[in-house]
């Protein structure tokens, strides 16, 4: 998945050190929202974040919809610390 999404962003610019700097903070936020270890917790968390940043970014700014996705996150993270679907181990 890692090689797909490295070839889809090459076709939007250029190809240097600093490609997916950009994208690190949203994936990591994905991935934790998700649950660790999760692949449909994380579809379905790239699905409300995508959503949710996109809804706050047209209603305000890109900084402020951001900074409310953040606090949205800590909030949820605070009411359910594995994320949304937390994977099952052994006790």
């Amino acid at each position: 998945m890692a090689g797909i999404a490295g070839c889809a962003l090459t076709l939007l610019g250029q190809i240097g050190p600093q490609l997916g700097t950009g994208y690190i903070v949203d994936a990591f936020m994905v991935v934790v929202l998700g649950g660790v270890g999760s692949l449909p917790g994380t579809i379905g968390a790239a699905f409300i974040i995508g959503i949710l940043n996109t809804f706050l970014e047209m209603n305000t700014s890109a900084t402020v919809g951001k900074v409310l996705v953040f606090v949205f996150i800590i909030a949820f993270l605070q009411w359910r610390p594995s994320g949304l679907v937390a994977v099952r181990s052994r006790a």
